[in-house]
């Protein structure tokens, strides 16, 4: 017990005509108890107050017997004291008490939620002799797939973050993709099943950006487009009508001359 309260005016009254040296010998003395939580033969009394002439032996020995009661066993007792010590471990055993039925309360909830969220943990777990995948294996089909992928759960997760759910389609063709990434890498079924709800809200973000992402002409592009324009403008300006020179009938009589 490292604080206890301290009544300064009960205190005046009872130890009020101590001496200086008296106050100092009965201060040490309930200091050393509280923090002990035990109370002091005569020997020990001496030894936690420090006392080393014979003025502070006095001191010591004038408090034990005017304030505390020599017991059948050698210690000297206060009742006050003895009381708020009692107080104090009651109160340690309760607090006690509950923390532990609160961690209890709180290790019970924590195990039903992974029960719900990991029911199948142990089945879909992969051997840890199973060979691992290489860039080199052929992709992967249905039935060759490592985990197995909750189609509820995934949905779940991903309305949780905002996100469109998806149908067994689209995870059908991002699985094999997933699973030549994480070949090398054991995961319990739960992890990776977190990792694929990431890997689909990656897929979902290229997919937007690839959507809205600008289409960037060449400078021949842009020339061939600027061409069309600029026939489509003359077309309309001249007509639909034949432009070609003709020769000129000078020419074509010089021509048969």
């Amino acid at each position: 017990m490292h604080y206890y309260k301290r009544n300064l005016g009960d205190y005046a009254k009872k130890a009020g005509r101590l001496s200086m040296l008296e106050h100092g010998a009965y201060t040490l003395l309930m200091d050393a108890i509280y923090d002990r939580e035990i109370f002091p033969t005569l020997d020990e009394a001496l030894d936690w107050a420090w006392a080393r002439d014979e003025a502070e032996v006095a001191a010591v020995k004038f408090v034990l017997t005017k304030f505390f009661e020599l017991q059948n066993d050698g210690r000297y007792v206060q009742k006050r004291i003895c009381d708020e010590l009692m107080d104090y471990k009651a109160k340690a055993e309760t607090n006690a008490r509950i923390a532990k039925q609160r961690e209890e309360k709180r290790k019970s909830k924590n195990e039903a939620s992974r029960n719900v969220h990991e029911a199948c943990e142990e089945k879909h777990e992969s051997s840890p002799n199973h060979k691992p995948l290489t860039n080199n294996h052929k992709p992967l089909t249905s039935n060759q797939y490592i985990y197995t992928f909750d189609l509820d759960y995934v949905n779940a997760n991903l309305l949780k973050s905002g996100r469109k759910p998806v149908d067994q389609k689209y995870i059908d063709q991002l699985q094999p993709q997933f699973e030549l990434y994480y070949a090398n890498q054991s995961m319990v079924a739960n992890k990776a099943l977190v990792k694929f709800v990431q890997w689909i809200m990656r897929n979902q973000d290229s997919e937007k950006q690839n959507t809205e992402k600008p289409q960037i002409q060449t400078s021949q592009q842009r020339t061939a487009n600027e061409h069309d324009r600029w026939r489509q403008a003359e077309q309309q300006a001249f007509g639909e009508r034949d432009v070609t020179p003709k020769k000129s009938l000078l020419i074509e009589g010089v021509g048969h001359a």
